[in-house]
């Protein structure tokens, strides 16, 4: 009838407009105050849902836009910071998949992914700290940062929908953490590789043991130290070879490969001549 009249956007959208921003304007902050953040967030998704509802069965569609707009702005981009400080390092802690998919798609939404990207690199950089600083845990610090990659990579892909930006948000807040002890990280990952190619390591099957080698080059490619790194494979790897304490010869060769194809044959040369050798 409004439409019809031609009164539908002053006498109809424009107040109910402003009294769905008032609305949802008091609504956003009472749930925010009230609320956890993934049950906040499921609300707001729910929310958006009902108005797109809403502007199919009731409204003119030219209201839709401004409809979701608004909705959005009061629920979401009010409250981007709270919800970030309030719930992300818990989320991330828990590995909570679906509710990191569901902040991203809602960020995505109000493009406020620039700020969940700083709120990952912050985590990364806080959490990671704590593996490499603590020289009481040197002994577990590749093995705990392995872990700590496979679990970031697992949210990049099944929540982060491989987003590239947040790919390279991981890679740099790595080097950062890799780099916090240039020369010790270089050593320990050294000393893990030599614990894993030798004779009577856990690795059950040289396919588990490629698989090793394959994750720690990912560290390795973060080293800013590779010389420092090279020294310490170079004698290990002349301990292994001289006493025959090597798990497999094939894998020696794989990882030297792989450190070829990374940093080219200088840093090879030296570890390739020692096969002559034995």
């Amino acid at each position: 009838m409004f439409t019809s009249l031609g009164i539908y956007a002053e006498s109809f959208e424009i107040p109910f407009l402003e009294c769905t921003s008032e609305f949802y304007a008091a609504e956003g902050m009472t749930y925010m105050q009230q609320s956890d953040v993934p049950d906040y967030l499921k609300h707001v998704e729910s929310r958006l849902n009902e108005e797109q509802d809403r502007c199919k069965i009731y409204l003119d569609i030219s209201t839709k836009k401004p409809l979701i707009a608004t909705a959005e702005r009061q629920l979401l981009e009010r409250h981007i910071s709270a919800i970030l400080d309030k719930g992300f390092m818990m989320l991330m802690d828990g590995h909570r998949i679906e509710d990191l998919k569901r902040i991203y798609s809602l960020f995505l939404r109000v493009n406020a992914l620039e700020s969940l990207r700083q709120a990952l690199s912050m985590y990364i950089r806080r959490t990671g700290q704590g593996l490499v600083m603590d020289e009481e845990k040197d002994k577990d610090m590749v093995s705990s940062l392995l872990e700590f990659k496979a679990s970031l990579d697992s949210i990049w892909e099944e929540s982060f929908s491989k987003n590239e930006g947040f790919c390279i948000t991981i890679k740099d807040a790595f080097e950062h953490l890799i780099n916090l002890r240039q020369n010790r990280s270089a050593e320990l990952i050294a000393k893990f590789l030599d614990e894993k190619l030798r004779a009577g390591n856990k690795v059950t099957s040289e396919e588990d043991l490629e698989g090793t080698l394959e994750k720690v080059l990912v560290l390795f490619r973060f080293i800013q130290g590779k010389d420092v790194f090279e020294a310490f494979y170079k004698k290990d790897l002349a301990k292994r070879l001289l006493l025959g304490k090597s798990a497999s010869i094939d894998a020696e060769k794989s990882m030297i490969s792989k450190l070829k194809t990374e940093c080219g044959s200088q840093l090879t040369n030296n570890l390739e001549g020692m096969f002559k050798l034995i």
